[in-house]
């Protein structure tokens, strides 16, 4: 009779253990392609959508899905930011992560201006 009452309980905390895990992975993957997509932004040296895009592709998996990145290079700042779905494990609730990254913009600055 225990039984019944335990298994349900052991089964619903092994679930939301491994969601908050893969959550958990998600958002470290998002935030650092958005990390790695920035500095390329800032630096000029790759497009931060295919940067970002390929790193979630490569280290989530199949853990997130409808993979969205926006990226914008102001006169200061290249920033970058992640969304993705995550995997349900859990039955409840949907799992969303959405993270953020900036870099300054690398460039030269002749001496006479330099303050």
């Amino acid at each position: 009779m225990a039984t019944v009452i335990v298994f349900p309980g052991l089964l619903l905390s092994f679930w939301l253990v491994l969601q908050y895990a893969f959550v958990a992975h998600v958002r470290h993957v998002a935030q650092a392609a958005a990390q790695d997509a920035s500095i390329a932004a800032a630096a000029g040296s790759g497009d931060p959508d295919s940067i970002a895009g390929q790193l979630m592709a490569d280290s989530a998996g199949s853990m997130a899905s409808g993979v969205r990145v926006a990226s914008s290079v102001g006169p200061e700042r290249a920033t970058v930011t992640v969304s993705a779905d995550v995997i349900r494990v859990f039955p409840l609730g949907d799992y969303h992560v959405s993270v953020s990254a900036s870099a300054p913009l690398e460039r030269f600055v002749p001496q006479p201006e330099r303050s």
